[in-house]
């Protein structure tokens, strides 16, 4: 199975920040384990939960497994492991971005010419998010599985056969950062001009000066920053 050429869309936002005396809050390691069928959804939650009101989250994911189970003169076939086939920039992301939550960590379309006679053969909407409460949360919707032309061996040999289902397993590793001084731009240890600076240099983008983790550095951040003038605690 190989994923098409599409666009991923708002693909993991990873900001650049490096930050002195940085403290880590609890982390928290998901896995989960989910099929789908044609037309069907998956809509998994994680079982615990990380404080939704951190700084910033570092995160790395990977989907290691999937699988697919096929269906030829009302039998089903499978599952065949079609992981190595898939596109590991697909498979795997990180990043780093700004809380409290929610925040989305991935947001784009999956789609794939299975057998190469270009047309798709399995097309979906991925979602995976930090909730309001902490969770995760991980959304494959919009399912559509096509038919295929597949090896199902003796005695069938190749065979079109039409897609039943899809096996989706994977990790989360998710760390909750803290920053001793969120209102710091440059990391000097002090709230001054210069950080007023470095942010309205940056006014209206995401981002460097985006002390209240909002999406946008405006009036908001600078009145923060005033308010925490001086020395970092």
């Amino acid at each position: 199975m190989i994923i098409g050429d599409t666009p991923m869309k708002n693909t993991f936002l990873a900001l650049s920040i490096v930050v002195t005396g940085i403290v880590f809050a609890q982390s928290v390691y998901w896995e989960f384990s989910e099929s789908v069928t044609n037309g069907g959804e998956i809509h998994w939650t994680s079982p615990t939960a990380v404080d939704p009101n951190s700084d910033q989250y570092q995160y790395v994911y990977e989907i290691t497994y999937i699988g697919a189970d096929v269906e030829f003169l009302g039998i089903e076939f499978g599952p065949f492991d079609v992981t190595d086939q898939i596109d590991p920039k697909l498979r795997q992301g990180k990043g780093l971005q700004y809380g409290p939550a929610p925040i989305i960590l991935a947001d784009m379309p999956i789609e794939a010419d299975a057998d190469d006679d270009g047309e798709l053969d399995v097309s979906a909407w991925l979602m995976m998010q930090l909730s309001a409460d902490g969770r995760g949360n991980f959304d494959v919707v919009d399912v559509s599985l096509n038919s295929i032309v597949v090896d199902l061996g003796f005695p069938f040999y190749e065979q079109e056969v039409e897609l039943v289902r899809v096996y989706m397993n994977g990790n989360v590793n998710l760390d909750p950062i803290e920053l001793p001084c969120p209102g710091d731009t440059n990391d000097d240890g002090v709230i001054n001009v210069t950080d007023i600076l470095n942010a309205i240099s940056n006014w209206g983008n995401s981002g460097e000066g985006d002390i209240n983790g909002d999406g946008i550095v405006n009036v908001s951040d600078i009145l923060e920053m005033v308010s925490s003038w001086g020395p970092c605690n």
